[in-house]
């Protein structure tokens, strides 16, 4: 496996209990699953930014690069503003579904930039090699954030 897959299967848990909060049919499911997502996603933004994209930054000094970096990095931060908001909204209420739908499509659409724009990118400069020992480092990251 390498840091492309590993990403992906992030991204792809990450949708697939968003899913799962669009199909809930009561206020708790949403919630606990929304704190799984929660979790998840500051957990994976976190420890992507110092592996993966210090890794690309460290092998190149194209303006276009660090250009494609700084984007995915504000995604982020807009990800964790949307994740505030949905915590601090009354799940009970009529509100939450949609200002949690408006983080699902922040998150879609980051998901997309970086699989095709970023990930384009550092196949650029990252060898099969460093894509591989990256998803080491970045699990190991991971697990002590999870601890």
């Amino acid at each position: 496996m390498d840091i492309y897959q590993y990403i992906r299967r992030d991204h792809e848990k990450v949708d697939g209990l968003m899913a799962q909060v669009l199909a809930a049919e009561s206020s708790a499911a949403r919630k606990a699953l929304f704190q799984e997502i929660k979790e998840e996603l500051t957990i994976h933004a976190d420890s992507e930014e110092r592996t993966f994209y210090k890794a690309i930054d460290d092998a190149t000094s194209k303006e276009a690069v660090e250009e494609d970096l700084e984007h995915g990095e504000h995604e982020h931060e807009e990800i964790e503003k949307q994740l505030d908001k949905v915590s601090s909204t009354p799940v009970e209420s009529e509100e939450w579904l949609e200002v949690f739908k408006d983080l699902k499509h922040a998150v879609d659409h980051h998901v997309k930039e970086e699989e095709s724009d970023i990930f384009s990118r550092a196949k650029q400069y990252l060898s099969d090699g460093q894509a591989k020992d990256l998803v080491h480092e970045m699990d190991k990251l991971k697990q002590a954030l999870t601890s």
